[in-house]
């Protein structure tokens, strides 16, 4: 999917760099200005949302589900030792130098501005430019209500991911440092420095409940790849599920099938499981956008003990991995190249539904999602009876896991079940010793380390204790 875009509108300025957005007073190389509520929404398009690019995908190695270790027996050559496998050891070990280098000892991040933190906010500044101006364009007002209700909410997606990065778990530690907040174009001189982690998620709240304010009386529309009504709901529900507003999350999430949001039965829908599902073409999908969280589909293999809490008649097993080199299974469950990748859509409403019932009491509503999530995803699925609190609420995780693997949820939903212990094993080259790399309980590496390179260009910008410290050694 490529989007026009007003060639002039990159943003100059990111966050706590030098400069910001002149955006009225400047012109392209063909003279065009934003005039018209469509001009700014083109703008929010080419310049706010998320192309087809994932900045965080690091958090494809860190979490449990996946193993970058794999010793063949039939003939086929091993990972170990590959560049591939090196040049992601150092987040796939949770090393403190991770935004600074490579596990090939190369450079990376030097360009503040190819950071992952950058890269989010430039998109933020886009939202912001949209928002400060629109309001004066030329358009209806339900046009300018739609627009500003697509940079409110997607600005909040890009916050939400900011500070699940940078900031300590909410539910851990509220009062945190998170990430700076940049709510509009202005030019400002001084340096930012870093909101607690609470500022940022009442931020979130804030533009996300202002967003569907203004676009839930519109008409609903569906597949054009902008973000919509169900779409707001759902991540309003994901965020109240990590504040553990229970009550909040379930009704947002009833909101989705309120506005027509569906779960369909995938094991009877050749049309879907033909090949890769996470398309238009399933009902359950509510918006596309962004790039790949799962780097290196053809190198990777799921981690083991992930790949066995499967059902082997479940339709996501079959269609989300595939078999190669004689029989080693790879997870190749999102698209390759320059497609969009990844989606909000109504099954993650149903499971923040179904996880904020079991914190509420209301196990029997919650198992009644749970199995009809089941029933639409594993052949011959017979409906189960969980009356313990506990058992439900890991059988509702292990679904989500299951749903969503490789799709940047499971290291954020980590952080926020506690950051319990997890390990990897590693091997540097054929021949050589396999070692045990562990992430703690409580590790200070559940957050991210800033780059170098940030730090120097704005010293309001105070490092993470996991970018402290020396390197991480495995047993």
């Amino acid at each position: 999917m490529k989007f026009k875009t007003l060639p002039i509108y990159a943003l100059a300025g990111l966050l706590g760099f030098s400069s910001c957005s002149k955006l009225l007073e400047e012109k392209s190389q063909t003279d065009i200005i934003p005039k018209t509520t469509t001009d700014f929404r083109e703008l929010l398009m080419g310049s706010g949302y998320m192309p087809s690019e994932e900045p965080a995908s690091m958090v494809y190695y860190m979490d449990d589900d996946v193993d970058l270790f794999l010793e063949y027996d039939n003939g086929n050559s091993p990972i170990a030792g590959t560049p591939d496998a090196r040049r992601n050891f150092l987040s796939y070990t949770w090393q403190p130098r991770q935004a600074d280098i490579d596990g090939m000892g190369d450079k990376v991040n030097e360009d503040p501005g190819s950071s992952p933190y950058a890269k989010f906010y430039k998109w933020i500044m886009g939202c912001n430019a949209v928002l400060d101006h629109v309001d004066n364009s030329i358009g209806s007002q339900p046009d300018k209500d739609r627009v500003k209700a697509e940079a409110l909410a997607v600005r909040a997606l890009y916050y939400f991911r900011l500070v699940n990065l940078y900031g300590e778990p909410y539910n851990h530690n509220p009062q945190a440092l998170g990430v700076p907040l940049k709510l509009n174009s202005s030019v400002s001189a001084e340096y930012m420095q870093r909101e607690t982690v609470a500022k940022v998620y009442e931020t979130i709240v804030a533009d996300l409940n202002k967003a569907s304010q203004l676009m839930d009386p519109l008409p609903i529309v569906r597949k054009d790849y902008h973000i919509n009504q169900p779409a707001i709901h759902i991540l309003l529900s994901r965020v109240y599920l990590f504040m553990e507003k229970w009550q909040e999350a379930a009704a947002e999430a009833n909101k989705v099938f309120d506005q027509g949001g569906v779960i369909i039965d995938m094991t009877n829908m050749p049309s879907i499981t033909t090949g890769r599902w996470l398309n238009y073409n399933n009902q359950e999908v509510e918006w596309i956008y962004g790039g790949n969280a799962q780097p290196n589909q053809s190198t990777y293999t799921p981690a083991a003990a992930f790949l066995s809490t499967f059902d082997p008649n479940d339709i996501r097993l079959k269609y989300g991995f595939s078999m190669v080199n004689g029989g080693v299974m790879l997870a190749t469950k999102l698209t390759i190249g320059t497609d969009l990748a990844q989606t909000m859509r109504s099954s993650e409403a149903l499971l923040n539904r179904a996880e904020a019932n079991v914190q509420l009491g209301k196990l029997g509503d919650a198992l009644t999602d749970l199995n009809t999530l089941r029933r639409n995803r594993i052949i011959g699925y017979t409906d189960v009876n969980i009356s313990d609190k506990a058992i439900l609420l890991q059988a509702v995780r292990d679904e989500r896991r299951k749903e969503f693997c490789y799709e940047a949820f499971r290291w954020f939903d980590l952080r926020r079940y506690g950051m319990p212990a997890i390990s990897h094993r590693y091997q540097n080259d054929v021949g050589e010793a396999v070692l045990q790399y562990t992430l703690q309980h409580n590790d200070p590496a559940y957050t991210l380390p800033f780059p170098t390179s940030l730090l120097l260009r704005n010293p309001q910008l105070t490092q993470n204790p996991s970018g402290e410290g020396g390197d991480r050694i495995g047993q």
